[in-house]
């Protein structure tokens, strides 16, 4: 039996502000320290399970909604008092239980909390803060505070006094709630929500642990507002927090105690809720309706009869989702890592599975796909190719400024949990990919960013998507190259500068990039010798031309410069008026990129030595001097390739400095960069930041130098992200490409939600040092 326990004599007759100050002045002299834990399964590993099942029956009370408020039943020992009929404060009351459990908590008990979300009965279990460190249970959260009172509305007169009135009484509650956690409002987001019963109390608890646990800012279910004193942003996605700072969630719940003919009466609980060293299991990868079937073989004959055993377990299988994932852990488990030739399915259900299967063999019947290596892909992500390009000419591709957008993989925290707390504990994430900006709630926020903001974002970016493939999926690029300024991402991305998070403030600070070559152009005002009244109007232009074009006619526009050379487009930059009137006598239309910049044009010389000093930084000494034993176990050290030079950069502070300043400063011809990579054993190109702006630029490059040549090796580039797409669906693009070319990867990110007995992927990271 389910039992509900009240655990003090407070009783009818006495208000709830009461019974909450009560409860503040004996138990919460000083901060409480209540771990939860989610009772789900899913959300429970074996050891915390194994760990909480070692209370006896003695030291565990339950404490069940739907018993709690209807009465209390209880098995009283001969010290307790005998058992009473709870006020309806009582009954409706989360805090008022929260005071009673905390008595029990306070000699060592273990109390659960069960209730209904939905249709699902769920818990949560309460315990001592110290009691669960000491038994090595990592709280989802803490229970750091709370507080209650009533609030009474004179209905014949509600008017905006009144309801400023129990808008007033709600804060004070929050207020005295969060004096009482010792919490302070400017640290703390707020969540208001009704919560009737005491049921939907628990509800809303729950969801405010979870949120904690998954470090993810979202309005709770029946939220009616949301206050955040931080002043961040309201947008779903993930809860950046400064570092080394705690996550405080205020939770604000209201309830109408009473309604009679000429007033109503409501309950404001407040419950302050801190982040505890559990993280939320991470989202399913792969699932029902995101399908992922990796089928190898020896030959295409092979891969086809595998495909006629897929379509026919299809036809007979029963229409559920247990049948699909049942399905995709079995092609899983006979997957050959070492398989010359593997093909990927990608749909988003059984149906569409078949549907992939079927093109798939059709592709595979082609002559051009069968015999002459043309790569086979679906607009679902489906993929093959019978000549694998394999991981020696893997090639990390890191995109230059301008590519971050609003709102870039807001969820891809919910599916690596594990790497986000990594990055968090390293840096300054929030920072790092200038969230204010980038998650701002009015999209436009991020077309706005300057250009030092869209820098670090970029690298940021780049930096994230780095350390998921070369940590969670395990993939080792061979080489490495930037665009423009993806190549200090380059270097900041692969563990080659000491300092990587140090750049962040320096460059937000920078007079290059707020001054010189950007905001004012002080370095275009020197070289154009202009005086201080006199105007820049800058602006470059995508043309579709020929370099030799425009160089040609750059004599007649001193003011007008040839910046970038990237395939079948040019981007010129200059004075606006110079520009367009170059467009007119080349007989070309531009398009117009409205960004203010100077890089790649003459005016950016005059801060060649400024660009070398700020990117002469320091080495971490493994980069700076590769073990051998370490080189044997890893392979060769990976080559940076830099648009400033054709042979690799040698690895240290002043040549990298040197590299990236010569870069910077000089006209960019990316095409040069693609053909010289190529040249030195570059074939799998891989995007990796927002975005895929270069992906598609070495496509058309690499096509263009194949068309010229047949001696030109086979290429290709792959994004790990698209602006527009889910970023999970582009992800798993691109790790189905990498497979089908052979890349070395690790499938466990892909299998652990398969195996039902597979503990989460985020209870092996270590939460020492947490925030409290």
């Amino acid at each position: 039996m389910n039992l509900a326990h009240p655990l003090a004599t407070t009783h009818s007759g006495q208000a709830e502000t009461s019974i909450a100050d009560t409860a503040n002045t004996e138990k919460l002299a000083k901060p409480l320290r209540i771990a939860v834990l989610l009772g789900d399964a899913v959300n429970l590993d074996s050891h915390s399970a194994q760990v909480l099942g070692t209370f006896t029956e003695r030291e565990r009370v339950q404490i069940c909604a739907a018993d709690a408020n209807q009465s209390t039943v209880h098995r009283p020992t001969a010290h307790e008092p005998k058992e009473h009929e709870p006020s309806v404060h009582e009954q409706r009351s989360l805090t008022a239980l929260l005071c009673q459990a905390t008595t029990a908590i306070e000699q060592g008990k273990l109390v659960e909390l069960i209730f209904n979300d939905g249709n699902q009965p769920r818990s949560l279990y309460l315990l001592d803060g110290l009691r669960a460190a000491k038994l090595r249970l990592h709280a989802h959260a803490f229970i750091a505070g709370f507080a209650a009172g009533n609030e009474t509305t004179d209905i014949a007169n509600a008017t905006a006094i009144a309801n400023a009135a129990a808008i007033a009484n709600a804060a004070a509650v929050a207020s005295k709630a969060l004096a009482a956690a010792k919490r302070s409002p400017v640290q703390t987001v707020q969540h208001q929500t009704v919560a009737n019963t005491l049921n939907e109390a628990f509800v809303a608890l729950r969801q405010g642990v979870t949120a904690l646990a998954a470090r993810t800012q979202a309005p709770l279910k029946g939220t009616t507002d949301i206050k955040q004193t931080n002043n961040t942003n309201h947008q779903t996605g993930y809860w950046f927090s400064d570092q080394h700072q705690a996550r405080v969630l205020c939770l604000n719940l209201v309830a109408k105690t009473s309604h009679q003919a000429d007033e109503s009466r409501n309950l404001n609980q407040s419950l302050v809720l801190t982040q505890g060293t559990q993280l939320a299991a991470p989202k399913a990868l792969v699932d029902e309706n995101r399908l992922f079937v990796p089928i190898s073989g020896d030959s295409i004959n092979e891969l086809k009869a595998k495909l006629f055993q897929l379509l026919s377990s299809l036809d007979i299988g029963a229409p559920d989702t247990s049948f699909a994932l049942h399905q995709l852990a079995f092609w899983f488990e006979r997957y050959d890592a070492n398989a010359p030739l593997v093909l990927v399915l990608i749909a988003a259900s059984s149906d569409d599975l078949k549907l992939e299967a079927k093109a798939m063999l059709t592709a595979l019947e082609n002559d051009a796909i069968r015999h002459h290596g043309q790569p086979f892909k679906t607009p679902a992500g489906s993929c093959f190719t019978a000549k694998p390009l394999g991981d020696a000419g893997l090639t990390f591709v890191y995109p230059g400024v301008g590519t971050v957008y609003a709102n870039m993989f807001n969820n891809l925290h919910e599916y690596f949990p594990a790497l986000y707390h990594q990055l968090e504990r390293e840096g300054d994430l929030s920072a790092m990919l200038q969230s204010p900006q980038i998650y701002a709630a009015d999209v436009k926020t991020a077309a706005g960013m300057s250009l030092s903001q869209q820098a670090i974002s970029g690298v940021g970016a780049s930096y994230l998507f780095t350390k998921l493939l070369t940590q969670v999926f395990n993939i080792k690029p061979k080489m490495a190259l930037g665009y423009s300024m993806g190549e200090a991402a380059m270097w900041a991305s692969l563990d080659v500068w000491q300092t990587p998070h140090a750049m962040i403030n320096a460059t937000e600070n920078s007079d290059i990039f707020n001054h010189a070559i950007s905001g004012e152009l002080t370095a275009v005002r020197r070289a154009w010798q202009l005086a201080d009244n006199e105007a820049i109007v800058w602006n470059s232009f995508v043309v579709r031309a020929d370099s030799h074009e425009i160089k040609a006619l750059l004599p007649e526009f001193p003011r007008a410069y040839l910046a970038i050379t990237q395939g079948d487009t040019c981007v010129i930059a200059g004075c606006e008026t110079s520009c367009k009137a170059l467009l007119t006598k080349l007989g070309k239309r531009g398009i117009a990129a409205n960004r203010v910049t100077a890089m790649h044009t003459a005016p950016a010389m005059l801060v060649h030595g400024q660009v070398q000093d700020f990117y002469t930084q320091a080495l971490k000494p493994k980069a700076l001097k590769p073990k051998a034993q370490e080189a044997a176990a890893h392979g060769s050290p990976i080559r940076f390739i830099s648009a400033a030079q054709t042979a690799p950069v040698t690895v240290d502070s002043h040549s990298i400095g040197r590299a990236i300043a010569d870069t910077f400063c000089s006209p960019l011809d990316f095409s040069a960069l693609i053909q010289n990579a190529t040249e030195q054993g570059a074939r799998l190109f891989v995007e990796v930041g927002a975005d895929r702006q270069t992906s598609t630029l070495i496509d058309k490059i690499s096509h263009a130098h194949a068309s010229q040549s047949t001696a030109n090796a086979a290429t290709a580039a792959i994004a790990c992200n698209a602006k527009g797409a889910d970023a999970i669906t582009s992800l798993l693009k691109c790790l189905a490409q990498l497979i089908s070319h052979r890349v070395p990867l690790s499938l466990a990110p892909l299998i652990q939600p398969l195996s039902a007995n597979a503990a989460p992927l985020s209870s092996a990271v270590s939460p020492e040092g947490e925030p409290q």
